[in-house]
């Protein structure tokens, strides 16, 4: 699925629109019956310096736009690094099994 045409539109994208993105993941994606993607989550880390990581995810919102739904969870490098390691959390899920699509 990292592959699809869709998803790699709008990593593209929010590369273009953020300098501030480290990596990007691929956390989730969901397929109708027939087997065509419906929609999907990354996951961004992005730099320390991002002062509003809120404000960010607004603006991503408003400047990616797509056919397919699709949601973003932003972490800073910071917060990510922290939390990768603690079993249970989100941020371990997304290192453990979330596909690297830009970083």
């Amino acid at each position: 699925m990292t592959n699809n045409p869709e998803i790699q539109g709008v990593v593209s994208k929010l590369i273009e629109k953020c300098s501030d993105i480290e990596t990007i993941y691929l956390i989730s994606n969901k397929i109708s019956t027939n087997g065509t993607l419906t929609s999907f989550k990354l996951s961004l880390i992005v730099k320390d310096e991002v002062e509003s990581i809120s404000e960010l995810e607004c603006r991503l919102y408003m400047e990616v736009d797509s056919d397919m739904p699709y949601d973003i969870v932003l972490y800073t490098r910071k917060e990510f690094d922290e939390l990768k390691d603690d079993e249970g959390t989100f941020a371990w899920k997304i290192y453990n099994s979330g596909a690297v699509l830009y970083g």
